[in-house]
C-alpha cells in the first residue's frame, strides 16, 4: 500500500532497531584564549556515524575596552569557515562568513538562539545572566563554563551536506578550520544610558567611545558532536553496492565564493561553478570597519518618554523611551534594538529624493529583464528564498536603512529540498557578472555566490569535488 498511495493517505510504519546515540566533546588543536584573527582547528570524530547538523561550537566570550559590547549573533565572531578532508580543501574558506549570516538574517530572520546565543546587543542589563554593566564597563561573563555561548546553526558543508548523517570512516580525516573576525565587529560606546538618537551626550549608548578600543576574547572553545550507532550492516552494504555500481557516492552541499568591491556605479565579478544557485548582495557604508557605537534600528526606542518615580517631582523620573514609529510601537517596535555598525546594511542614495535602480547582467544577459527599484528588488529577493521566518517583521524603512540586502535566484524553487543541482552551469564559460546601479553612492559591497557543490566519495577514501 505504501508504494502505491501517497504518504498522507497511507497506513504504514517503518522500524529500525538497534539505534544508539552519544555525544562527544572535541577540543581544538591549539587551546587557550583566542583573539581576533586567530585560526582554530578541530578534527572531527573518525570511524563513526556523525550527525553534521547537530555540530555545536561552545565557548566563553568576553570583551575589553571601556564600553565594549558583544555584537548581535555569536556567529559574528567567525570570519571564515573551511573544511578539509585529508588536507584537501572541500568547503571554500570564503571571506565574510559572519556578513553572510547577517545578510541572510536580514531577509529570512535570525537563527541565533536566544538561550545560548546573543541575538540582541546588551545595553545595560544582560539577558544572558542578569548582570548589570555600569557606564564604563565592557560586557563580560564568567569563564568557568556556566555562562557559555553556542553556535548551533551553520552555513556551508556542516549545515547543508546531504545526507546529514555520514560515516566518517569512509572519509579522510575531516578538519574544521575557523578564522576569528576583526575586533571591530564589537561596538563600543561612551556609556550605557538610553540614547536619544543624536549621540551627543557624554554617556549615551549611541556615542562612540574615544578613550578605548574594542577587543574580545574567546576561551574554552569546544566542538560537540552527535554520534549515532546502528546494529545493522544494511547501510554498509548499500554504500558498498553504490560504489561498486557507480564508482562513487554523490553528496551535495552549499559552497560560497566572496567578491568584495567599493561599489561606485558598477561592480564586476566572475563565477565558475557546476550549479550557481543564488547571488547575495550586502551593501554597507565604507566606514563599516571603523570602531563605532551600536546603531539604533529604525523605528525602535529612543529617549523621550518618562514615568514618575514619585508624584510631584521630576528628579527621579525614569526614561523608558518611545519608539521612532507611532507611540506605543507598531510592528513590535515598542522596545530597544541595536545592531553593530559592522553589520549595518544600508541603501546610500546619491540624491535622497530620487529612486535607486538596480540591474544585474550575467554574460550580457539582464537578470531580470528590467531595471528594478528598491521595492521591486526586495520582492524579488523574498521570492528567491525557499524558507524564511514568517514572524520576522521588517518595514521598508528598516530595509533601506539597516537591512539592505538583495538575493537573486538562478535555480528552480525548492531545489535544495530535493538535492537538485539546477543552477547555472558556468564551468565551460565562466559567468561574467556585472551589477549596475543608479543613484547609489559609493559603498562597500559584499557579493556572495551561493553554489551547489558535489562531494564524490570513492573507494579507499578517495574524494573529488565538483564545484
Amino acid at each position: 500500500m505504501a508504494g502505491v498511495l501517497p504518504s498522507n493517505v497511507s497506513f504504514f510504519m517503518q522500524r529500525l532497531q538497534g539505534v544508539s546515540t552519544s555525544h562527544f566533546k572535541i577540543h581544538p588543536q591549539t587551546d587557550g584564549n583566542q583573539t581576533s584573527g586567530k585560526i582554530v582547528r578541530f578534527e572531527l570524530a573518525s570511524n563513526t556515524l556523525l550527525n553534521l547538523r547537530n555540530t555545536r561550537l561552545f565557548f566563553n566570550a568576553n570583551t575589553a575596552g571601556a564600553g565594549t559590547s558583544m555584537p548581535n549573533d555569536v556567529s559574528s565572531f567567525i570570519e571564515r569557515v573551511a573544511v578539509y578532508m585529508g588536507g584537501v580543501l572541500v568547503q571554500n574558506g570564503f571571506q565574510g562568513y559572519n556578513v553572510l549570516k547577517h545578510a541572510k538574517a536580514a531577509l529570512a530572520g535570525s537563527k541565533c538562539s536566544s538561550t545560548l546565543g546573543h541575538p540582541e546587543i546588551v545595553r545595560k542589563i544582560s539577558y544572558h545572566n542578569g548582570a548589570t554593566f555600569a557606564n564604563a564597563d565592557p560586557e563580560t561573563y564568567k569563564t568557568n563554563g556556566t555562562e557559555s555561548f553556542c553556535i548551533d546553526n551553520w552555513d556551508g558543508l556542516l549545515g547543508t551536506l546531504e545526507p546529514s548523517i555520514v560515516d566518517t570512516g569512509l572519509f579522510p580525516q575531516i578538519t574544521l578550520e575557523l578564522t576569528l573576525a576583526d575586533d571591530t565587529v564589537c561596538p563600543i560606546s561612551a556609556g550605557r544610558v538610553l540614547p536619544d538618537g543624536t549621540g551627543t551626550a557624554a554617556n549615551h549608548f549611541d556615542k562612540t567611545s574615544t578613550t578605548a578600543n574594542p577587543t574580545y576574547v574567546l576561551s574554552q572553545m569546544t566542538l560537540q558532536c552527535e554520534v549515532l550507532g546502528m546494529a545493522t550492516s544494511v547501510l554498509d552494504q548499500i554504500v558498498e553496492q553504490r560504489i561498486a555500481s557507480v564508482g562513487y557516492l554523490s553528496m551535495p552541499f552549499k559552497n560560497y565564493y566572496t567578491f568584495v568591491s567599493t561599489h561606485v556605479g558598477t561592480s564586476r565579478f566572475n563565477v565558475n561553478s557546476a550549479s550557481w544557485d543564488r547571488l547575495w548582495l550586502a551593501y554597507r557604508p565604507t566606514t563599516y570597519s571603523t570602531k563605532s557605537a551600536p546603531k539604533i534600528v529604525s523605528g525602535y526606542k529612543k529617549a523621550g518618554a518618562f514615568v514618575d518615580d514619585a508624584a510631584g517631582q521630576t528628579a527621579a523620573d525614569i526614561d523608558i523611551g518611545v519608539p521612532q514609529y507611532d507611540t506605543g510601537g507598531v510592528l513590535d517596535t515598542n522596545k530597544e534594538r541595536y545592531i553593530s555598525n559592522y553589520f549595518k546594511f544600508k541603501e546610500i542614495a546619491s540624491v535622497a529624493a530620487d529612486p535607486a535602480y538596480f540591474q544585474l547582467q550575467v554574460n550580457s544577459a539582464n537578470i531580470p529583464a528590467y531595471r528594478m527599484t528598491t521595492p521591486e528588488a526586495y520582492a524579488m529577493s523574498m521570492g528567491a528564498l525557499d524558507m524564511y521566518d514568517k514572524n520576522h517583521k521588517l518595514t521598508l524603512d528598516q530595509y533601506r536603512k539597516d537591512f539592505f540586502v538583495q538575493c537573486y535566484r538562478f535555480c528552480l524553487p525548492e531545489s535544495d529540498f530535493n538535492r537538485l543541482a539546477s543552477g547555472l552551469d558556468t564551468r565551460s564559460v565562466s559567468a561574467m557578472g556585472s551589477l549596475t546601479t543608479e543613484n547609489i553612492a559609493s559603498c562597500n559591497l559584499h557579493m556572495f555566490a551561493e553554489c551547489t557543490a558535489e562531494l564524490r566519495l570513492g573507494s579507499g577514501r578517495a574524494i573529488e569535488i565538483i564545484g
